[in-house]
């Protein structure tokens, strides 16, 4: 402890939480989990913790000479047979092969047990209990495990209060109930007329006091998916006020709750008309009923089944308590009615034990132990209480030289320029043989043209979206004259890493450089079937929908044009432009002038239509009520959408204490709405009104900004005549996703290479949790990671100055190809 990093200023029982006791239990958790293999003595001669030539403690744990390299290749392949074995003879972990000379698992309990002890020795006067804190790190550790190995430890008796699990059966069901739901929700936003998707949870055992693992996770995602969470009380004899309170107790914020007023209590026909009394557009997506321990009565399943003909249907409870008669099979829940037949119900209900899910950044079962990226779209889609923040792996950093990161850039635009030859080659085989009989060849080039940019590694979203006569109609004026085709596209010339939950820094990075390095590869493509070419205008969207540091936007355009040129891309072909600066250059200062004068009238609209609402109070409540008076629509979308990426605020606590981190902001939006007094720390629920505070200020300016160019067509005039260009698939626009995979912004993620050497881009937080290392490169300087990398990609120096990644490694990187 005395040679911590960080120093005197330091907490001594975090630093012996991350560097000692998390690694310990990690290690016996992948050993396990990913291999089948029983790490049975943390302390014997088989393992060590590895320390620099100064003693100071590098956070990483040692396997010896116990597991030959030979040995391990075939760990993969046994963990299955293994498991099996044991699993048929109803045996517990001693069936497993064991990783030491000892098959004692309960040693990892009983070390951690020993190390709390030993310092609580060292430290007498440690403000909170280390044996409290080491068993909190290994409840978080042993969450989401397979359910096989679950079923395992569960069978010690060591072991037992730790593993967890989700069945298989319950992940499927809920992810089908959510993914229904998304779709419904996306129909909403595009029609605004269509019902409001919900999810009606029926009466829960003791008026919405017992306590059921997942509800309030599950109602946050139906939340972030546009949809509502509505509770029915048993009738009316059970006040909505106290139902509410139970459930705000158990960690459920501002609930809609509904008393059926029928004699028949929660009813499908009392609860439809509960539903109506309050939106009679609402749409049932999924009905769940909670069985308690004692329950008795069978749920009526078929009268649900014809009342919500559509909805999925699921129990919370035991198999045998849903009273529907039929095989054992389970039931999608997603049974369209025949409009020529009565409704139709099924046998029975999907059945699930509770409503938790895996999180999204853990490994799908059955892949390797390697770092495993959850491709999210949102923040709101991780688990962010259960993501790791790995204070260590600042210690594996890698370092570039200036010599290395040419190199690096050199390989990816080699590989760009190959593969634009092999693009251009094949449109005109493939398509030039069907446009012999075109009737120009300037109609033959725009063709050929519209067919490259529909490629797999440029396109994005439906063909439909910018057909071949919508590409004639724009490109072929210019092509005509024999110009450049004009393109706009707009993006962000910062990072939002206010939180270092999104980015590790505010400036552009690996993502920014490969989404141009791909830019380059497109045009070179389109240049060998229309030698003018393509024209990019990147319009940097700066102050238009919220203000930035002024500074910071000027550094990030800077960075912009050194990748630019780093990328091979010149003056000639690409302009790096702030938007409006664009707009005012061809649409003149008075067009731009009467945006803002709009604007601000719809921001005063907005104002008085939503004035006496305090955000700060009953958050999801409020913004119910917002959505109730919105004058033009969308705001309560965009608040959802901003609220991830505000300026947060100071750091709390007395001058001196270190910068809030990822980790603190993760207990921050974790439970962003709620604010109840007793679920979390005081300087936690100030901070998340703060947040929500600084969110609603700015979707109030950007849902004004928004309608406003709506109605000026701002967009659209950007460049006269030229071809819009979105990451956002939309009708009228080209969508490309330059660095394909999920349609995430590079400037809400990091860059990041994953295990296979794929460029990608990704939440701070899952590759914190995922153990990616930073890479330090003189492109960007070394106050800010130019891109994450995985840990088992990269070695030690042999001149001890630090990591390097694996030249094996570094030659398979490449931008992806869909």
């Amino acid at each position: 402890m005395d040679r911590r990093p960080g120093g005197a200023g330091t907490d001594d029982l975090t630093f012996v939480v991350e560097y000692f006791v998390r690694p310990l239990v990690r290690v016996f958790r992948t050993a396990l989990d990913s291999y089948g293999l029983v790490f049975a003595d943390p302390l014997g001669p088989d393992t060590a913790f590895e320390l620099r030539a100064d003693l100071a403690a590098t956070g990483r744990v040692l396997v010896m000479d116990s597991l030959s390299v030979s040995g391990a290749a075939g760990l993969m392949t046994r963990r299955a047979a293994t498991l099996r074995a044991a699993r048929e003879s109803d045996t517990d972990l001693g069936a497993l092969t064991a990783w030491s000379s000892g098959n004692a698992a309960a040693t990892v309990p009983n070390t951690l047990h020993a190390l709390a002890e030993a310092f609580s020795r060292a430290r007498p006067d440690a403000p909170k209990d280390p044996g409290a804190a080491f068993r909190e790190v290994l409840a978080a550790e042993m969450r989401y495990l397979r359910p096989d190995t679950a079923r395992l430890l569960s069978a010690d008796a060591s072991w037992a209060a730790w593993a967890h699990s989700v069945p298989e059966q319950q992940e499927r069901a809920l992810a089908h109930l959510l993914a229904k739901l998304q779709d419904r929700a996306r129909e909403c936003r595009v029609l605004p007329d269509k019902p409001l998707p919900v999810v009606l949870i029926g009466p829960l055992t003791g008026g919405g006091e017992r306590a059921l693992p997942g509800l309030p996770q599950l109602c946050r995602d139906v939340w972030h998916a546009g949809g509502e969470t509505v509770f029915l009380t048993e009738g009316p004899g059970c006040p909505a006020a106290g139902y509410a309170s139970g459930l705000a107790r158990y960690g459920v914020p501002d609930p809609t709750v509904l008393t059926p007023r029928s004699a028949d209590g929660a009813g499908p026909a009392a609860a439809a008309a509960a539903l109506a009394r309050w939106d009679r557009r609402a749409e049932v997506v999924a009905c769940l009923a909670v069985l308690g321990p004692t329950a008795r009565a069978p749920v009526g399943w078929e009268a649900f089944g014809r009342q919500f003909p559509g909805a999925t249907l699921l129990v919370v409870g035991h198999d045998d308590r849903t009273g529907s008669g039929g095989d054992d099979r389970t039931w999608s829940g997603d049974v369209p009615m025949p409009s020529s037949l009565a409704p139709q119900v099924p046998d029975r209900p999907d059945v699930v034990q509770a409503l938790e899910m895996q999180s999204p950044a853990a490994a799908p079962a059955n892949t390797t132990a390697a770092p495993t990226l959850p491709a999210a779209r949102s923040l709101s889609s991780l688990r962010l209480d259960v993501l790791r923040h790995n204070p260590a792996i600042e210690q594996h950093a890698v370092r570039w030289s200036g010599e290395e990161t040419r190199r690096f850039v050199d390989h990816l635009v080699t590989a760009a320029r190959r593969n634009a030859d092999r693009t251009a080659r094949a449109a005109r085989d493939t398509l030039g043989r069907r446009l012999v009989g075109a009737p120009t060849d300037a109609e033959r080039a725009v063709r050929l043209m519209h067919h490259i940019l529909q490629r797999k590694q440029f396109k994005h979203g439906p063909s439909s979206n910018y057909p071949p006569e919508l590409a004639l109609r724009e490109m072929l004026p210019f092509v005509r004259r024999g110009e450049p085709v004009p393109m706009a596209m707009v993006f962000f010339p910062n990072k939002f890493a206010h939180s270092k939950l999104k980015a590790v820094g505010d400036l552009p990075d690996l993502a920014e450089l490969a989404m141009l390095i791909r830019l380059l590869e497109l045009m070179e493509a389109v240049h060998q079937v229309y030698s003018p070419g393509l024209f990019f205008f990147l319009a940097a969207d700066n102050q238009h929908y919220r203000a930035h540091s002024a500074a910071k936007l000027e550094e990030g355009m800077l960075i912009m044009s050194r990748y630019a040129g780093a990328a091979g891309l010149s003056g000639k072909v690409v302009e790096i432009v702030a938007y409006d600066e664009l707009a005012e250059r061809h649409q003149g200062t008075a067009f731009v002038t009467a945006h803002r004068a709009l604007r601000a009238r719809i921001l005063a609209e907005y104002r008085a239509a939503l004035r006496g609402l305090d955000i700060t109070s009953g958050p999801l409540r409020t913004l119910r009520e917002a959505d109730l008076r919105d004058p033009r629509g969308n705001f309560a979308d965009l608040f959802r959408s901003l609220v991830f990426s505000v300026r947060t605020p100071g750091t709390p606590g007395t001058p001196g204490t270190v910068p809030a981190t990822g980790s603190w902001w993760s207990e921050v939006y974790a439970d962003l709405y709620n604010l109840a007094e007793d679920c979390a720390a005081p300087e936690v629920i100030a901070a998340r009104k703060e947040v929500l505070t600084t969110a609603w200020d700015d979707a109030l300016r950007y849902v004004a900004t928004w309608h406003a160019d709506a109605h000026t067509g701002y967009r659209s005039k950007l460049v006269p005549g030229g071809v819009q260009v979105s990451l956002r698939p939309a009708p009228g626009r080209i969508g490309l996703n330059l660095l394909g995979g999920t349609a995430l912004s590079s400037a809400h993620a990091t860059g990041a290479i994953d295990t296979r050497g794929v460029v990608s881009r990704e939440f701070a937080v899952a590759l914190r949790d995922q153990c990616f290392v930073p890479l330090y490169s003189p492109l960007l300087g070394p106050q800010q990671p130019f891109a994450m990398v995985p840990v088992t990609a990269t070695q030690a120096r042999g001149d001890g100055a630090g990591a390097r990644i694996d030249p094996a490694f570094l030659r398979t990187t490449r931008l992806r190809r869909r």
